[in-house]
């Protein structure tokens, strides 16, 4: 900084204003030095040359109304990076229609990664242009922006006709076969609880199969299970404590497989399970009821599960994997 230069002008760094670039203009055309503009102005030097240097045009004159013009460019063009998808339209809009298909940040850049797309974004980059517009772009996301609540305190409570989940096989928790399934109901609205959704989940490739239920009896649910499992690999089947799958010896005579229970509210012992149930909720909310929902519908809805990337399959989706781990070409809805 020049000695000469006022010591407030050591404090001062702040963006010219169009009087002071006036000023510029009027002694740059005069052929004053740079160092006796920057003393008029109160600014360093090194400012003055840097607006001259940014703004002056072709012809190397400089004029203000053209360096404030410049400056709304630059500022507009200094984050592009990071606005890649406003600033690409069919970019933006195949981001959304991800979205509404059901697909997260995540899954949307490892799709688009996976499959080679010549338009590709990180999830952060997906995230921020969620937050830009928070208020009306929040309810794309599975969550719809709400914080999730932690799991109840565990409880044990036993039946000693009931195998425990602690003597389920540890080969199990490794996810390295097919045939480990998890088990539960989705609950619509309390008018109408006889109405519900069988979900059942693979915890090795993660490829789900859903079941309308009217009742809620024991004897129904074993027999959905049974029918929605024939012909494919059933190893064991993990479980709540709900008395509607007290028919559990009937589900293991009928499919050679061993049924476990977890605790009493203890939903994290089926995690695979909850996790499944919470993509359901985007489609079914809670409290909404499921007296109308057909099961052609459910048959659209798990192939579109079924059809998902999933990041800890490398981006594979549930389909392939379970198609690829039990040797079968194609797999229809169950």
């Amino acid at each position: 900084m020049s000695p000469e230069m006022p010591q407030a002008s050591r404090k001062r760094y702040k963006q010219l204003t169009e009087y002071e670039r006036g000023i510029i203009r009027r002694m740059f055309s005069q052929n004053v030095r740079i160092r006796e503009i920057a003393r008029v102005v109160e600014k360093d030097r090194s400012t003055i040359f840097r607006e001259l240097g940014r703004n002056r045009n072709a012809g190397g004159l400089y004029n203000e109304h053209h360096a404030q013009s410049s400056l709304k460019r630059r500022r507009i063009n200094a984050r592009a990076k990071l606005r890649i998808i406003e600033n690409d339209i069919l970019l933006e809009k195949q981001v959304e229609d991800l979205m509404k298909y059901g697909l997260s940040p995540d899954q949307i850049a490892g799709w688009m990664a996976r499959h080679r797309q010549r338009r590709r974004v990180a999830r952060s980059t997906v995230y921020r242009w969620i937050r830009r517009l928070w208020q009306s772009r929040k309810a794309l996301l599975r969550t719809r922006g709400k914080v999730r609540a932690t799991y109840g305190s565990k409880k044990d409570s036993w039946d000693l006709n009931k195998r425990h989940i602690r003597e389920r096989p540890a080969l199990v928790e490794k996810r390295e076969r097919v045939g480990d399934w998890e088990a539960d109901l989705v609950h619509g609205s309390q008018d109408d609880s006889n109405h519900c959704i069988l979900s059942l989940v693979d915890r090795a490739t993660g490829f789900c199969i859903l079941r309308k239920l009217t009742s809620l009896a024991s004897e129904v649910c074993a027999a959905v299970i049974i029918r929605a499992l024939e012909g494919l690999p059933a190893k064991t089947i993990t479980c709540d404590n709900g008395w509607e799958f007290g028919r559990h010896q009937r589900i293991e005579r009928s499919l050679g497989c061993r049924v476990y229970f977890t605790d009493v509210h203890s939903p994290q012992q089926r995690g695979s399970n909850e996790n499944l149930n919470g993509l359901l909720r985007q489609y079914f909310p809670k409290g909404k009821s499921l007296k109308h929902v057909t099961q052609v519908q459910l048959n659209e809805i798990a192939r579109r599960l079924n059809g998902r990337p999933r990041k800890r399959f490398g981006y594979a989706s549930p389909r392939e994997l379970f198609a690829s781990m039990t040797g079968k070409s194609r797999l229809f809805s169950r």
